[in-house]
């Protein structure tokens, strides 16, 4: 493997468009969540730590390259679990930003990208979300920003009436 110019825990920052982002509640893996379409000079330095061993895959769809990053609620460390809190999330002022964001958001995602062992005894390269800046907010809006899962569970609920 080629010798990393990331020291073990350097801190990278990846700018691109933002979608799928859940970082006000977990998903239903445990995690806190953002998929990022990289503009071209973080493409590269995903495609240089992939080479690394990063595990994250590239996709393509109709708008490009595209990566989702994560960050658990919890961890198992030496036996215990210990709690992960959220991923910090600011506006472009540094401001702390309380909206969900919306699929199309211009962003900049801080990593901690760290190195670790592998079964085999090899070292690969890991990346957790740990901040997110959004430069230029897209306003949310479910019927655009929300899963399929997430929208036949609330199949119906605008219908529903409150009784107390």
């Amino acid at each position: 493997m080629a010798v990393s110019k990331y020291t073990p825990t350097e801190k990278v920052f990846i700018k691109g468009k933002l979608s799928w982002v859940k970082v006000k509640a977990p998903n239903d893996w445990g995690k806190w969540t953002v998929t990022v379409h990289p503009d071209q000079a973080s493409l590269e330095i995903i495609r240089d730590l992939q080479a690394e061993g990063l595990k994250n895959v590239l996709k393509k769809d109709d708008e490009g390259y595209y990566v989702a990053f994560s960050r658990p609620t919890q961890k198992l460390i030496k036996g215990k679990v210990i709690g992960m809190a959220p991923p910090v999330v600011v506006d472009d002022k540094g401001e702390p930003l309380d909206k969900n964001i919306g699929n199309g958001s211009d962003g900049i995602v801080k990593l901690e990208v760290y190195a670790h062992g592998t079964p085999g005894g090899g070292r690969a390269k890991a990346a957790r979300l740990e901040s997110i800046k959004v430069m230029n907010l897209v306003p949310y809006e479910p019927e655009r920003d929300m899963n399929e899962d997430a929208k036949s569970k609330l199949e119906g609920m605008d219908k529903q009436e409150m009784f107390f």
